[in-house]
């Protein structure tokens, strides 16, 4: 009976993958407001019905699609403080590597944190993703989980500048920090946004600079950099 049920959970979790990829594919194909239940579920080569039996709803779906886009940024970047740098250094280090990313796909980064859909359920979409690929819950990245996974990115990014701050034993009001990590944040938003629209925007490397070089002068007007 254990076998059994154990095959039909891989085999539940084989379909589950089948429809994620499809939704991977059309999102970058097509991007998330052009998606439907019918174009995945036929990319996927199954019937509507037969998804609906393993993804609630469409929303859902663009979740655990959206979740799998992140693979690429979590193996690259590392949460540990890089040896021989500064936390300054490395801080924004980790935001060069994460607009790089995320601009290459605003839309669906938009989606997965800043959408009332992600930022919900990001916690338990994570759960249920390594679930189904248990091979990429990889021991560099569980740390970088944790931190994805708050559902909060204000919060993400004022975690992060305290520890510039407490590094360089600054002392700066609370009332500071929450403006700091404001203004940080609305620089990526605002770029964010640009890179979604479909016309006049910058080339990724251009946004990525422009990015990090205004967050790096958030820091140097509360004398961090």
């Amino acid at each position: 009976m254990a076998t059994v049920g154990g095959n039909r959970q891989e085999k539940r979790k084989r379909i589950m993958s089948y429809f994620i990829n499809a939704t991977i594919e059309l999102m970058e194909k097509e991007g998330i407001e052009n998606l439907t239940i019918r174009k995945v579920a036929e990319q996927a080569k199954y019937n509507s019905a037969t998804l609906y039996h393993y993804f609630s709803n469409l929303d859902e779906l663009e979740l655990f699609a959206s979740v799998k886009c992140l693979d690429e940024y979590m193996q690259e970047t590392l949460i540990h403080k890089a040896e021989g740098k500064d936390f300054q250094e490395w801080y924004l280090g980790q935001w060069r590597c994460f607009c790089r990313h995320s601009f290459q796909r605003p839309r669906i980064y938009n989606f997965l944190f800043f959408s009332p859909e992600g930022t919900q359920n990001l916690n338990e979409v994570f759960r249920r993703y390594y679930e189904i690929y248990p091979n990429e819950k990889e021991e560099k990245t569980e740390d970088y989980e944790g931190f994805l996974k708050e559902g909060d990115f204000f919060k993400r990014n004022e975690d992060l500048l305290r520890d510039v701050i407490r590094e360089r034993n600054y002392e700066i009001s609370e009332q500071e920090i929450k403006e700091l990590n404001e203004m940080s944040v609305l620089i990526y938003r605002g770029m964010l946004a640009i890179m979604r629209s479909d016309r006049d925007k910058p080339t990724v490397d251009e946004a990525v600079d422009k990015t990090v070089r205004y967050l790096a002068k958030t820091l140097d007007a509360y004398h961090l950099g």
